[in-house]
């Protein structure tokens, strides 16, 4: 009778199994999709993080690091257009795609396998992005860096894989934005003298995983990454070698990559002579198992997915032998608080991919040992759940996530130094949402501290699998994205009250009818950082006292000494006995780049004809000018309202004076003549946010949204609604102002 049962419940079990292979064979590669239900609590751990809000900010790290022509309406208020000039030297464009990490190159090679990972993330899951609404991101950020790759590839044996280079970007500190200005952007090139199989097959594949995950969104241009894809992999499989980059990313080798950009090709196209590559460039007995998948060894990730098309049981053997390493007691050393630790560079993102292919080959019941799946996806959670705040620490390793989250990243932008010092300033002036930040020792110990570069970078590669792997978890235990978020206000660090445009002014000498001055127009700019050249400054004198012993404007002589590329512009009227001069160092670039860079100084001598009692103390911008020159560009000593500061002639920041050239008193808040009106609130919502400014920005442009209140778009109230309104706003949100003047 036993036996019976046992023959009729085997015979029900092989049905079973079969039933699952044959699905798995004759449904498409999505049906493979994990459905399991969102639960309230992880399985595995004492901790639940919101994964939906993780992931959402892993994604959104990838902005940070964009260069090229970025959108007006960009969601990082602290970037603009960078490294504008990529590929001139060869007579090309190559702008865009991202810079590397905490530096401004831009590698082709450890990109696309950011890119390729990321989209790999699409391909398993894109339900669970879907879902947390993050698909269109996504996509966008990948898109970013795909229409790199295109534009590097002007010929079907041309592949440019480097644009900057290793001497000339790590000299200087300084944001994405200055790169043009300071560095030298050579762009550097494969062909078939120099060829670079392990760039190719590593964009190849990048580019067939791009056109597999926008066929349903955007056919067209996924036709266009196939073709690209299919050229790239045939001039690399054609002219062998490595690339000759050998600093920061020297390649290991080129099979592993040309055999992941085949596997890639075939699961797009059906082509069977690409798995054949790729198994040729793979085979079984070239396979190790203690490292993963990374940007310079993607053998791991090809060898699973020929395991998972082929069901070939000596690379399932060899998937499993590598899962198992990462297993406890498999090989790799394990941290006290539980992390699988690989190496002291970047051990989090290792961990994290390791994780994702642990995800992935758990997803699939048709291949690979049934008993050890459980065991793999726990391995997996275990280790996102530590990234996120599992640990000793009780602290995230993710920048504006979770708690005890990193402030102080390895990351020039974030950073915001005006003078390329890692501890000017002494904090980020700009949060650095969702960077994975390189991780602990192998005791669990961490310093949140920028020089740390080993632990504490952050770069597009290491977020790739840790995107994936969130993607998974919030698949399994849901947890919102924020709504709402970010707002521009919401990137702004709160230690962060810098000026950015400013003069500071010094008396040199005074006595017997002269005053002789240090004026120093500064660029401290962050929000973006920006190139002024155009700046100028104003010194407002009352002659009052002139005019009365009957003199006039021409017995004050003003005159320009030593100066850093000043012009000078004589005494204007202003109003009543009120005249000024203009120091205009129009034609002089003033930028927060380097310490001579980010000030430019003048020399100004103000002289009485003798007989004139000429006085400057009831002079506008005299008040508060110290005695004490201070040359420090860290310094904000002698900073003065009082010198205002011109941008093109218009005022930038600073305070004119009244017409009786005396102290302005603080003024009472404004009272609407109509109290309906709240300005700045457009849509009628009772706040002021990041809405408002695009539904302003629209007006502007003339595509005024229905139920817009265009009267609280009036800021200045001078009866227009304009792009100075639309100025204001943006300065109310960034906080720079504390109020909207009306």
């Amino acid at each position: 009778m036993k036996k019976k049962k046992w023959v009729k419940f085997h015979n029900k079990f092989a049905l079973c199994v079969l039933l699952i292979f044959l699905a798995a064979v004759l449904l498409p590669s999505s049906a493979l999709e994990s459905k399991v239900q969102a639960a309230s609590s992880p399985r595995y751990g004492g901790s639940y993080y919101n994964y939906g809000e993780a992931l959402q900010k892993a994604i959104l790290f990838y902005k940070a690091n964009r260069l090229g022509d970025l959108p007006d309406d960009y969601i990082l208020p602290y970037r603009a257009d960078a490294a504008m000039t990529d590929g001139q030297d060869v007579g090309l464009d190559l702008t865009g795609g991202w810079a590397d990490a905490g530096d401004g190159i831009k590698f082709t090679h450890p990109m696309s396998y950011a890119a390729g990972q990321l989209g790999w993330a699409v391909y398993e899951y894109r339900q669970a992005f879907e879902k947390s609404g993050q698909l269109d991101d996504i996509l966008d950020e990948i898109k970013w860096a795909t229409d790199f790759f295109i534009k590097a590839h002007p010929e079907p044996d041309v592949l440019y894989y480097m644009c900057g280079y290793n001497d000339s970007d790590h000299s200087v500190w300084v944001p994405h934005e200055l790169l043009d200005y300071v560095t030298d952007r050579k762009s550097f090139v494969l062909n078939p003298s120099t060829p670079g199989s392990d760039v190719a097959g590593q964009t190849a594949a990048c580019l067939a995983i791009a056109s597999i995950i926008f066929e349903p969104t955007d056919p067209e241009y996924a036709q266009t990454c196939l073709t690209h894809a299919k050229q790239i992999f045939e001039f690399g499989d054609k002219y062998r070698g490595k690339n000759p980059l050998d600093v920061l990313y020297p390649s290991g080798g080129y099979l592993d990559d040309m055999a992941w950009g085949a596997v890639w090709l075939y699961i797009k196209t059906g082509d069977s002579t690409y798995l054949d590559k790729a198994k040729s460039y793979l085979p079984v007995t070239s396979l190790g198992g203690g490292h993963t998948h990374c940007w310079d060894d993607v053998s791991y990730g090809a060898a699973l997915k020929i395991a998972q098309l082929t069901h070939d049981q000596g690379y399932a053997a060899m998937v499993e032998k590598n899962l198992d390493f990462w297993q406890p007691g498999g090989g790799i050393t394990y941290t006290p608080g539980g992390l699988a630790w690989l190496s002291p560079w970047g051990s989090l993102r290792y961990a994290s991919t390791a994780a994702f292919l642990a995800f992935v080959w758990s997803d699939d019941p048709t291949v690979g040992t049934p008993s050890k799946k459980e065991a793999y996806r726990t391995f997996a959670e275990k280790q996102i759940n530590y990234i996120l705040g599992d640990n000793p620490r009780k602290g995230s390793y993710v920048v504006g996530f979770g708690e005890n989250a990193p402030k102080h990243p390895h990351h020039r932008t974030a950073h915001g130094s005006w003078v390329s010092m890692l501890d000017v300033p002494g904090f980020h002036r700009h949060i650095l949402y969702g960077a994975l930040v390189g991780g602990p020792t192998s005791d669990d110990s961490w310093v949140d501290d920028i020089s740390d570069y080993t632990l504490n970078e952050v770069a597009t590669d290491y977020n790739a699998g840790f995107v994936g792997s969130l993607a998974k978890m919030y698949d399994m235990y849901g947890g919102e994205p924020l709504e709402n978020w970010p707002q521009p206000e919401d990137f702004r660090a709160p230690e962060d009250d810098i000026v950015e445009y400013f003069c500071r002014g010094w008396i040199i000498y005074e006595g017997f009818g002269t005053l002789n001055l240090l004026l120093q127009v500064n660029n401290r700019s962050g929000w973006p950082p920006t190139v002024k050249d155009k700046l100028s400054v104003r010194y407002f004198m009352d002659l009052s006292e002139v005019f009365e012993a009957g003199g006039s404007v021409n017995d004050v002589q003003i005159t320009l000494g030593q100066s850093e590329g000043a012009k000078l512009e004589g005494l204007k009227h202003y109003k009543d006995n009120i005249y000024y001069f203009t120091v205009d160092f129009t034609g002089t670039k003033i930028m927060p780049a380097e310490w001579e860079m980010c000030e430019k100084d003048a020399h100004v001598s103000i002289k009485y004809r003798d007989g004139i009692p000429g006085s400057n103390e009831n002079d506008w911008s005299y008040q508060n000018l110290r005695r004490d020159p201070d040359y420090d560009a860290v310094s904000f000593a002698g900073l003065t309202p009082y010198i205002p500061v011109y941008d093109n002639g218009v005022l930038l920041w600073g305070e004119e004076p009244l017409s009786d050239g005396n102290t302005p008193e603080p003024s009472p808040e404004p009272t609407p003549t109509d109290p309906a009106i709240t300005y700045g609130d457009l849509n009628g919502d009772g706040k002021v946010n990041s809405t408002d400014f695009g539904i302003l920005k629209r007006a502007i442009l003339g595509n005024v949204a229905p139920g817009t209140n265009m009267a609280a778009g009036d800021l200045n109230r001078d009866g227009n609604v304009n792009s100075t309104d639309l100025a204001i706003l943006r300065r109310y949100l960034l906080r720079i102002i504390t109020s909207i003047p009306i």
